[in-house]
């Protein structure tokens, strides 16, 4: 038999085992993994048979177990913690979209509660229409995406910093806690991050060739975005439209990234504006109200300063970069979800050295690949920083440039692995010797 033919008997044999082992589950489980398994399989088929080696021996088993472990904490969450232990979000999105669904079939009016961006709403109600109120359907789903991120991370880091850059990035994406958790909840976050890192993917991919593709990926992520938060579509935006121009400002191709440019800002004004209240949303002085809002509670910090001008805003800046990206500190554990993400900000502080590396480098060997990556990181923490108030929001937040952080990681461990192996060694003892011989008079 073939290789082919081999796996693909494989895959039905797991396929029957896998349709058995639901029929044994509970019901609204065996119903969440029959709607989260499709596309998780079908990626990974993609990975497997259209991929590199590489790909097939490497990313498939890291992107598999990413969902594995989203599904294991998905399900300790919903059976063994407190309704809305970790984010009250959760069970709002789940409540109106089966109320939304009922609406939909003609059986209840209009839920007046949803307001604002409604992209996240409709997709929950669209996906209980199809499966009925099964809440931990949209969060498995949820899981496919996180685990679908790690193909992303791979794809950003390899370009930059070649094959083990790409597999470490898909192991940090795919195990980091923060992007675990809030991808293994029904929350807007796992699907921001995915349009995100599909909107720089693209962008990286249109600085190596311009083409229709890339362009379309962009209008198609920036659309979710605008449909999630309106403003996340306003900061990835400006964020691609530096990735875009800046590396052919000096070139022939400086035209035609200048109307690429001026179309997307097109399409973001197209899609963001109607959106009630975003110009609004984007001031400094509703920036100023919003994180005044959410300082409240025990993880409350700094809610009292004012950033509603352009010199107060830059003054707190530092300050709030400060605690966007480095809190909670192991100081600031005052509860029990504080200290679950203790192991992860140890492990956050002892890879940033790294992170700074990876940019470094990055940016010094492939400017072009990378600029995307540094834009959106940049402008996403700038925003960031400037209207939280609050640690837990912070924390959930920072997941969303946590991703991108992680691929310059990434590449500096990547560098770090290769200076350190024996050939390395070798080749600066050789460099070295060489110099001292070029320099010693015959």
């Amino acid at each position: 038999m073939s290789r082919l033919t081999k796996e693909g008997v494989s895959g039905l044999l797991a396929g029957a085992a896998l349709a058995s082992a639901l029929a044994l589950l509970p019901d609204d489980l065996g119903v969440a993994l029959a709607v989260a398994f499709p596309p998780v399989a079908l990626v990974a088929l993609w990975l497997r048979f259209r991929g590199d080696e590489h790909e097939r021996q490497t990313l498939v088993p890291i992107f598999l177990a990413a969902f594995a472990v989203r599904v294991c904490v998905a399900i300790v969450i919903a059976y063994a913690t407190p309704d809305g232990y970790f984010a009250l979000d959760d069970q709002r999105y789940s409540a109106l979209g089966q109320e939304l669904a009922r609406h939909w079939a003609g059986q209840s009016a209009y839920p007046d509660d949803i307001h604002g961006a409604v992209g996240y709403y409709f997709w929950n109600a669209a996906i209980f229409s199809v499966v009925g109120p099964v809440p931990l359907a949209a969060t498995l789903l949820n899981g496919a995406l996180g685990a679908g991120c790690t193909v992303l991370a791979w794809s950003l880091a390899r370009e930059i910093g070649g094959e083990t850059a790409a597999r470490y990035a898909a192991l940090l994406t795919a195990f980091f806690p923060s992007l675990v958790l809030w991808s293994s909840l029904n929350l807007k976050d796992a699907l921001a991050v995915t349009a995100i890192l599909g909107c720089v993917r693209a962008a990286q991919r249109l600085y190596a060739r311009f083409s229709a593709g890339p362009i379309a990926a962009i209008a198609l992520g920036l659309s979710i975005l605008g449909e999630l938060r309106g403003y996340l579509a306003l900061v990835a935006a400006s964020a691609l439209m530096v990735a875009i121009v800046v590396p052919r400002l000096s070139g022939r191709r400086a035209p035609v990234s200048i109307a690429a440019m001026l179309a997307l800002g097109a399409l973001v004004m197209v899609r963001v504006g109607p959106i009630e209240g975003l110009g609004d949303e984007a001031s400094l002085e509703s920036l100023d109200h919003a994180r005044r809002e959410l300082a409240f509670g025990a993880s409350a910090y700094q809610g009292d300063v004012d950033i509603s001008t352009p010199s107060t805003a830059l003054s707190f800046l530092p300050v709030g970069l400060g605690y966007f990206l480095l809190a909670p500190a192991p100081w600031q554990v005052w509860n029990s979800r504080q200290l679950l993400a203790l192991p992860e900000m140890l492990a956050w502080y002892a890879l940033l050295p790294q992170v700074v590396a990876g940019f470094l480098l990055a940016i010094r060997r492939r400017f072009g690949a990378a600029l995307p990556i540094a834009s959106f990181t940049l402008f996403g923490s700038i925003s960031y920083a400037l209207v939280e108030s609050n640690l837990g929001t912070a924390y959930r937040h920072r997941a969303q440039v946590l991703v991108l952080f992680l691929v310059f990681g990434a590449i500096g461990l990547a560098q770090r692995k290769r200076a350190a192996s024996p050939g390395a060694l070798r080749r600066t003892v050789a460099v070295a010797a060489r110099n001292v011989l070029e320099r010693t008079p015959a």
